[in-house]
């Protein structure tokens, strides 16, 4: 369940939804719309009570535990129109106002087809003041700060620094979840027209710029003879692969160190079980980290080259009449008859 603060301003990253066909295709559907409830002012203080407040399930479900009674208010305008990102793409876009506080519940209404019925996705989230200076939060950083996408990196459009992106997650092999990773959970998704699980991605696009900034600053100190220095919007194309070699070192070494909380070693009556893909993400980040360490003092190496003027080889005949020159002869004449007496 997520959490926002109060104030702040909603992007395609937030309250969002992909519209997909049975196929898994991105459609955009010829009805959408969304209404948001407020549930309770009380906050959740346990991960278990998020799934109190999910409510989709039907009423009478036949074997299933009582739902538990609610008193829900809309919190705005009902069917309100989302904003559209690109085919089978919306979100809603607008600012979490400074009254909301507590748990709302967002109900998608998608209907696919003139002749399909309306079928309704429900999504829950958190609405809470944070005062950064209160040391009751714990990290209120992860809800105030912005998380970095191609949409706000910088200056490019965010078709170039999905270009930026691709090539670490080639190296990666983090392109198609569904048909690399055979071994991992899927991510639970939103229910839509059949579409209703993948296998998630493994790095964040937010992850990956981080870590190519990171990669272009190492290659902006590497050689302090150079005089200029780039970041994502300007970097040349040859910079830009070698520093998608370390990104991809530093997302294999970031990955690594999220696993070693969970490293261990079981054995009981000869069964055992071990953990370790700390040591095999950092084995593999250091793999492309010793090719980009190769590679960067060669892209960055001042390279020696000569630059002048042009001039023609019958430049005062060809281009300049005698007429004109005259005066400036008969002055060299005089300075040189000077210098030899």
């Amino acid at each position: 369940m997520v959490t926002f603060t109060t104030g702040q301003q909603l992007g395609p990253s937030n309250l969002s939804i992909l519209v997909r066909d049975a196929s898994g295709a991105l459609v955009d559907p010829v009805l959408i719309n969304y209404t948001i409830f407020h549930v309770t002012d009380q906050l959740p203080m346990k991960i278990t009570q998020a799934y109190e407040y999910d409510l989709h399930a039907p009423q009478h479900m036949q074997g299933g535990p009582p739902l538990p009674n609610e008193d829900v208010q809309l919190a705005g305008p009902p069917q309100q129109v989302p904003t559209r990102v690109s085919q089978g793409a919306y979100y809603v876009n607008q600012t979490i106002p400074t009254t909301w506080k507590g748990v709302y519940r967002l109900v998608w209404n998608i209907q696919m087809y003139p002749d399909c019925p309306v079928d309704t996705v429900v999504e829950v989230f958190v609405v809470q003041g944070i005062d950064p200076i209160n040391p009751g939060f714990e990290a209120p950083s992860v809800i105030i700060a912005v998380p970095n996408s191609i949409a706000n990196a910088g200056q490019a459009t965010p078709v170039q620094f999905a270009k930026a992106v691709m090539y670490v997650r080639t190296l990666l092999s983090d392109t198609n979840p569904d048909r690399n990773y055979h071994f991992r959970p899927p991510t639970p998704s939103r229910v839509v027209a059949g579409y209703n699980t993948r296998v998630g991605y493994i790095w964040l696009d937010g992850e990956i710029l981080m870590q190519l900034d990171m990669a272009i600053s190492m290659l902006n100190w590497y050689n302090p003879m150079n005089v200029y220095n780039y970041t994502l919007d300007t970097i040349p194309l040859d910079w830009g692969r070698i520093a998608a070699l370390g990104a991809a070192a530093l997302c294999l070494k970031q990955e690594g160190n999220r696993w070693a909380a969970d490293q261990f070693s079981y054995s009981l009556n000869g069964v055992s079980l071990d953990i370790n893909k700390a040591d095999m993400y950092g084995g593999l980040g250091e793999t492309y980290m010793a090719q980009f360490n190769t590679m960067a003092p060669l892209v960055t190496a001042n390279r020696p080259f000569s630059a002048g003027l042009r001039q023609q080889r019958w430049l005062l005949g060809a281009l300049i009449p005698f007429p004109f020159i005259w005066p400036q002869l008969v002055q060299m004449f005089h300075l040189f008859h000077h210098f030899l007496k």
